[in-house]
């Protein structure tokens, strides 16, 4: 029987892309602790995110926040992988002023305009506005200047990741190099399976790398019904279903079905 792990995207593919809903999460998370299957929430989300829907869901498990900026073990101190966001957004509001690139992101709201932007409740927005190290910004201006702006902050060793609702300006870190850290990191239990089936999920362009280094990757539809296309020679399984259905879906399909 295979030592399975998931990795799993939040919005779009653990909650409903527009409500946030997870209807039927709770009782599967529960049969899955029963056979000690570890839940590493893997998400664009910050870590005070997080950190609430660790505990909504009960999961004890690492978490890895920011798309691979931030990782969290047990209650540990953060270790911050990716670059401080003062200094992003002090890179992005220069480049603005010098170039006149039409864009905004959480350092240029309010609470009540990211709780617009987001559907977010106010304690969850405030959540969502304690960044450490990525900044998801909305491109206001036309196609040509998203791809210089893109080649600036490749010129600073930034990136700009594309979410399922911002892209995310950010250090040169993955949701995928950042499990690799975990699952290396020889103090952790994690590291002591050398064996695990990796099953990862997600909906978006910040997942691929997640996705594509998964033993099996699922994939979600998007909030448009299309799915993402990935490069992979291990399995890949496109979810019948939105989230949270179709995670609850393809969980039971490759984890709990080979346990029973």
């Amino acid at each position: 029987m295979a030592c399975w792990l998931i990795s799993t995207d939040l919005d779009g593919t653990l909650l409903n892309h527009k409500t946030y809903d997870y209807t039927g999460i709770i009782p599967l998370l529960s049969q899955l602790k029963a056979r000690d299957v570890p839940v590493i929430l893997n998400s664009s989300k910050t870590l005070a995110e997080l950190t609430k829907w660790r505990q909504r869901l009960d999961l004890t498990w690492p978490v890895i926040a920011e798309n691979g900026g931030v990782m969290q073990v047990g209650q540990n101190p953060p270790d911050l992988v990716g670059r401080p966001i003062k200094q992003i957004r002090t890179f992005l509001n220069h480049w603005r002023e010098q170039s006149g690139w039409q864009f905004e992101g959480f350092g240029d709201w309010s609470v009540e305009q990211v709780m617009q932007h987001t559907g977010l409740k106010h304690p969850d927005a405030l959540n969502a506005m304690q960044r450490e190290v990525t900044e998801p910004i909305l491109w206001l201006g036309e196609a040509p200047g998203l791809v210089l702006f893109e080649q600036a902050l490749k010129q600073q060793g930034l990136q700009l990741q594309k979410g399922g609702r911002f892209y995310h300006v950010m250090a040169q870190h993955s949701k995928a190099s950042t499990l690799k850290i975990l699952l290396n990191n020889e103090h952790h239990y994690l590291s002591t399976q050398s064996a695990w089936q990796l099953l990862a999920l997600g909906d978006g362009e910040n997942d691929r790398a997640m996705l594509e280094m998964a033993d099996i990757a699922v994939v979600m539809p998007d909030a448009n019904g299309g799915y993402l296309t990935l490069q992979s020679n291990n399995q890949i399984y496109q979810a019948q279903q939105s989230a949270p259905d179709g995670w609850v879906e393809a969980v039971n399909r490759w984890v709990l079905k080979e346990a029973e």
